[in-house]
């Protein structure tokens, strides 16, 4: 692995860690378990940095209205990171692979999320201190940037101490020389490069310094970068959460699914395996599975297909996803647009740790070949190829008639059990 120094300024060097293509894509290979830990582990009200749905400007926007806010920066956190802080959370075998020297190091793409996991012990620590304490505190995190923002101002002199205490104890430092103290009082207060007022946030000074600059200069691309950040925008929400008036609820409705497709839909990682080739969690890809393409359909195609309600079915599985190789052109179907698929199939996890693709489509296509030649160089085995009897991880929610499955069965859940969850795929081959 290659490690390279960038200067920061200051005669400072940020160390680098930069995996050769073997290293990348057995990094890729348990990005999906590592996402996952993430998602079921970090509380989403706290933890803003690296996280789908958060930004800094979500992460800014929770403190808004507070009489002060402390900012205290964890100092190499990275770094800092131990085999020992993840052990239980992740496996062993993904655990091998993330941590180089020990630790998750920058530069390599499942860093961030392996330091958000060893970061839940220190933000539960803080959460139930101040529950403990009856403070009033909004606390989150934004990576290494810790904020609070509270209006009894005898937590000026509180919480520096406390925060310093909890930190030590969980295995960070604090980067003390950092930690800033803002009052409404003497104007906006700035919480990870946003200007935070009594009512709304908004772009600092500094940012729109740099955009007048950049305009002046006729710098196009920094000047369009900044304007972009000066409009505080929240993150689009996902397609894959559903919620109303989302791009799933509205093919939903007008593919006339179940509600449950929409409401009870599960948020998944999505890998690239290649420049084109994804292992994607957007549930829009899997119930378009055979309609989103460039010209060729199956059984499965919306909206009049055999098999689409079951299909369907797989976005309530969290351990069921889609391979695709896009096409750069696009679709778009009643306001939702998305790549064509050019050759696509569905992949999913078995309880024995294998990862398995079913019936690629459309059958006999180069393109179809170069997507299967991307899921094998990533690990993944052809469904017939699976053990015998093997199990789908997770539970298989039985809705909408059952899910549909190339090449396999299923045992049906008990006839009078009509519980979310009580089906469980049995791969026959």
């Amino acid at each position: 692995m290659k490690i390279v120094k960038i200067p920061k300024g200051g005669g400072k060097f940020r160390t680098l860690y930069v995996p050769n293509r073997e290293e990348r894509a057995a990094l890729r290979l348990v990005s999906g378990e590592v996402l996952t830990a993430q998602r079921k582990m970090c509380d989403r009200t706290v933890v803003h940095g690296f996280v789908h749905g958060r930004s800094a400007v979500t992460n800014a926007t929770a403190h808004i209205g507070h009489a002060y806010t402390l900012c205290f920066d964890l100092k190499d956190f990275f770094d800092s990171v131990t085999r020992p802080m993840l052990e239980g959370k992740l496996t062993k075998e993904v655990l091998d692979v993330v941590l180089v020297d020990g630790a998750p190091r920058q530069g390599l793409p499942t860093s961030p999320a392996v330091a958000n996991i060893a970061a839940v012990a220190m933000d539960k620590a803080i959460l139930k201190w101040a529950a403990k304490a009856e403070k009033q505190v909004i606390y989150t995190r934004y990576a290494d940037d810790l904020t609070f923002s509270f209006d009894d101002p005898a937590l000026r002199t509180i919480l520096p101490v406390k925060v310093k205490e909890i930190v030590g104890m969980c295995g960070f430092r604090l980067a003390e020389q950092k930690t800033r103290l803002y009052m409404a009082s003497g104007g906006r207060r700035m919480v990870t490069g946003v200007a935070v007022g009594d009512a709304d946030v908004a772009p600092t000074r500094e940012v729109k310094r740099r955009l007048r600059a950049a305009l002046h200069q006729g710098n196009v691309a920094a000047a369009r970068g900044l304007a972009e950040w000066a409009k505080c925008r929240l993150p689009r929400a996902r397609s894959c959460v559903g919620g109303k008036g989302s791009d799933l609820e509205k093919l939903c409705k007008h593919w006339k699914l179940s509600g449950k497709i929409a409401t009870d839909t599960v948020e998944k990682p999505t890998e690239q395996l290649t420049d084109n080739v994804w292992v994607s969690g957007d549930p829009i890809y899997m119930i378009g599975m055979s309609t989103w393409t460039p010209g060729w359909t199956t059984c499965m195609s919306q909206p009049r297909g055999t098999y689409r309600k079951g299909v369907a079915t797989w976005t309530l599985s969290e351990h069921t996803r889609i391979a695709v190789l896009l096409d750069t052109k696009e679709t778009t179907i009643c306001g939702v647009t998305r790549r064509n698929m050019l050759a696509r199939a569905l992949v999913h996890e078995l309880t024995s740790g294998q990862k398995v693709y079913g019936v690629l489509y459309p059958r006999g296509d180069q393109h179809t070949a170069d997507l299967e030649k991307a899921l094998q160089g990533a690990g993944y085995v052809p469904f017939k190829d699976a053990k015998k009897g093997a199990t789908l991880k997770g539970d298989t929610p039985w809705v909408c008639g059952g899910p549909y499955i190339d090449g396999g069965t299923f045992r049906k859940p008990p006839q009078k059990d009509t519980r979310k969850g009580v089906t469980y795929a049995v791969l026959k081959v």
